[in-house]
């Protein structure tokens, strides 16, 4: 599936298409079963490590203050519960610095950067500059253009580009 998106500038210069396919971009590959059932066990552990801390210093501090009883589970216990309630109100006021900050930096890049549109794009390729480039006509430019499988006879990538021959035949060549 392609998705066309046209996107116009504001200083009226041409639309540019962009064309993308999302399923290009992931990667996807098997991996062992014994590896994914790792990863799940691992990912469920840390989750509910997580969720129980959360949960401890919630139940905790309602625990506290209503005089329920409070277990205490390892290194989850009261005094824990106490010594992060000192920082609740030094973590919210932080937060909300930052948050300001944030919003002034937007709003200082938008009014000093939001008209301009300083990216260049290079101007399309010619069929005449692959033609040259690839030491080759442009009728058969045209024509590998026009197929959808292509079998080369000999490779066409030449050799200053760095990928028309692996590295090992490269330094045999070169010895």
């Amino acid at each position: 599936m392609r998705k066309n998106n046209m996107k116009q500038q504001n200083n009226d210069s041409l639309p540019q298409e962009v064309e993308y396919d999302i399923k290009e971009h992931l990667i996807l590959g098997k991996q062992k079963k014994w590896k994914q059932v790792i990863e799940w066990i691992l990912t469920i552990l840390g989750w509910f490590i997580m969720l129980s801390y959360i949960g401890y210093i919630i139940y905790g501090n309602i625990a506290i203050r209503h005089n329920l009883f409070l277990p205490e589970l390892g290194v989850f216990n009261r005094y824990m519960i106490e010594e992060v309630d000192k920082y609740y109100l030094f973590l919210l006021v932080i937060l909300l610095l930052i948050f300001l900050i944030f919003i002034i930096w937007k709003n200082y890049n938008k009014k000093r950067f939001g008209s301009l549109h300083r990216r260049q794009f290079k101007p399309d390729v010619t069929v005449k500059e692959l033609a040259e480039r690839f030491e080759t006509t442009e009728e058969k430019i045209l024509e590998m253009q026009n197929e959808r499988v292509i079998t080369l006879e000999h490779n066409i990538i030449p050799e200053e580009l760095g990928i028309g021959k692996s590295s090992s035949k490269r330094k045999d060549a070169d010895r």
